[in-house]
């Protein structure tokens, strides 16, 4: 697994890092949460010489460690770990032996780890962050190796009742206490503390004064790219640069110390925010282009002002995620990723936007309103948009685009003309962008994916039209000085529009004469005639008394027969309309003969 028993605590701090190792060969591996979805489940199910690697993601939950099971996080700066009961140590190593974990963040912790009667132990490459109480807990009866990890902000970094507790290429920034021992079992502070990074930690100040512990200690500001966003990774120019003990893996170069050195830093850079892409492409397309601009990785692997690393730029049409596999750019000559150098920015010009046919939609309903018709479709996967045609001899006469909805109104039509309509979806094409960083190593390590970033661009590609239906405007405003907005002598005749009668009249008219062409024609000569008859008999009770009258077994019959055909429901709404007719006849005639007698 990792080392033998307490020989190889006592060996020189050198030593140490030079035989360690993280698992033996024929070790078992068990992910999470591709295989596990705990990591408590993962160590459970693990025997002797497995080694359980986490991928990046939160993990709420309390662990116990298994003697020679080693866990690992596959990159420390994204792989957090925060307890599910807060009053129990996130990680518990009890009489366990020879097992390493590494490469992971702690967060929200009061205990981070505790390690009782157990041997063997290392603790590596990992970020002990802003523990309440103690970062790492060691009894007396523990060998412990910390080796290249970092305790930023903690109440105690470390409390150790033994110098078996070696601590090496360990950075301690913003502690309250660095490193301490219990009540009864003093060890002195910088005991078997080895080439390790301090700032800032309050009972290490000399008069104000950082200080640090141990041999060949570094004291100065790690730069580290962005602890608020968990990224520890330090920048060009920090102390913590090649001053540990050992050899960094990543680049064969001396150690650094902090959770990105040594023999056992995972080799990912820290992954980038999603980038701003806009539309570059002119005020005439075509041709197409993007421009993408990017916040830097900083870390000093990836910005350097002597050796510098560089980005790709992933991209691909009408679907997220990877595989990037867009081949468009340049015209054909840019195939996703595309290099761009240490810039932070990139033009990707000649784009050929295109988007697959959406299906049809399904035209749903067509509502006459005056001068108008409201259209209702079904929508559409992976529409960004509809097109209404309509015109009276085929929908191709006339045509708009009405965004994404799924309703419309078509204006400015010629009410009493049948007019015929469909929709069809309409996509747009999308490109969807993603960055990696990769580091100046000659193994070029790569990040994992940015977010992404999306850009619309190009003309719309068009699906098939939908089925037709047709539909004809009709006058629908009523007479101005009346409350009514379409029962117009009823509303006269009872007083209100929302009187019992008026509002069997409305359903009446609503669900059997607009849902027919005779019935529509019969609903638009009412529109035509109504308010001249409602005017007539408003300021006349006896007339008002005589059309209630004459309506009210009008209603009772459209109540009980409500589900009877519609051609007899038609026929009982020809003679309410044959009574406006006739009351409006009646008041033009009189109207007729008092301007004759004004003329005589």
């Amino acid at each position: 697994m990792n080392f033998c028993g307490s020989r190889f605590l006592r060996a020189p701090a050198l030593a140490v890092l030079l035989v360690l190792s993280f698992s033996e060969a024929g070790a078992v591996a068990r992910f999470v949460p591709g295989d596990f979805a705990t990591i408590q489940a993962a160590i459970d199910a693990s025997s002797a010489g497995d080694v359980v690697t986490v991928a990046p993601g939160t993990y709420t939950e309390n662990i116990t460690l298994k003697s020679e099971v080693d866990v690992r996080g596959r990159e420390a700066a994204r792989t957090f770990i925060a307890p599910e009961e807060q009053g129990s140590p996130v990680v518990t190593a009890n009489v366990v032996d020879d097992v390493t974990f590494g490469n992971f963040t702690i967060i929200d912790a009061a205990i981070a780890i505790d390690v009782v009667n157990s041997t063997a132990i290392q603790v590596a490459n990992t970020i002990v962050d802003m523990a309440a109480q103690i970062g790492l807990r060691v009894d007396v009866d523990s060998e412990v190796d910390v080796v290249n990890c970092i305790f930023y902000e903690n109440a105690i970094a470390i409390q150790r009742a033994t110098v078996d507790a070696q601590v090496t290429n360990t950075g301690f920034i913003g502690n309250t206490v660095a490193i301490t021992s219990p009540v009864g079992a003093f060890v002195d502070p910088g005991d078997s503390v080895d080439n390790c990074g301090f700032l800032d930690n309050d009972d290490l100040k000399d008069s104000g004064v950082d200080t640090g512990l141990g041999t060949d200690s570094v004291v100065g500001d790690p730069r580290f790219v962005d602890t608020a966003a968990g990224d520890f990774h330090i920048r060009e120019g920090s102390p913590f640069i090649d001053t540990g003990i050992g050899n960094d893996s990543i680049d064969n170069t001396t150690a650094d110390i902090g959770a990105f050195g040594g023999q056992f830093a995972d080799v990912f850079p820290f992954p980038l925010p999603a980038p701003d892409v806009s539309d570059a492409s002119g005020a005439t397309p075509p041709p197409y282009s993007a421009t993408l601009e990017w916040l830097p990785n900083l870390a000093y692997l990836v910005t350097n002002s002597a050796n510098s690393g560089s980005y790709r730029v992933y991209y691909r049409q009408n679907q997220s995620g990877p595989p990037y596999d867009g081949t468009d750019a340049g015209n054909g000559t840019q195939p996703s990723p595309v290099e761009a150098g240490d810039a932070t920015s990139i033009t990707l010009t000649e784009l050929q936007p295109s988007a697959p046919a959406p299906a049809a939609p399904q035209l749903l309903s067509t509502e006459p309103l005056n001068e108008a018709v409201r259209l209702s479709w079904s929508p559409v996967d992976d529409a960004s948009g509809y097109r209404v045609h309509w015109g009276v001899s085929s929908v191709d006469e006339n045509s708009a685009d009405a965004g994404a909805v799924t309703t419309y109104t078509v204006a400015g039509l010629a009410n009493g003309t049948t007019y015929i309509f469909s929709v069809s979806a309409l996509r747009q094409p999308v490109y969807h962008f993603s960055l990696t960083a990769l580091d100046s190593t000659q193994n070029r390590n790569e990040s994992d994916y940015s977010p992404e970033s999306t850009l619309a661009v190009g003309p719309p590609t068009e699906g098939a039209q939908s089925n037709q239906l047709t539909a004809s405007p009709a006058v629908t405003v009523p007479y101005p000085d009346l409350p009514d907005k379409g029962c117009f002598v009823a509303t006269a005749a009872f007083g209100a529009d929302w009187a019992a009668e008026v509002l069997v009249l409305q359903d009446f008219r609503d669900r059997f004469l607009l849902t027919t062409s005779p019935g529509r024609a019969l609903v638009d000569l009412y529109y035509r005639y109504g308010p001249v008859a409602a005017k007539l008999i408003a300021d006349r009770d006896a007339l008002r008394w005589l059309v209630r009258v004459l309506l009210s077994p009008l209603v009772a019959i459209v109540l009980i027969l409500t589900s009877v055909s519609a051609g007899v429901v038609t026929m009982l709404g020809t003679l309410l309309a044959l009574l406006v007719l006739s009351l409006g006849s009646r008041r033009r005639g009189a109207a007729g003969n008092s301007s004759g007698r004004r003329a005589t």
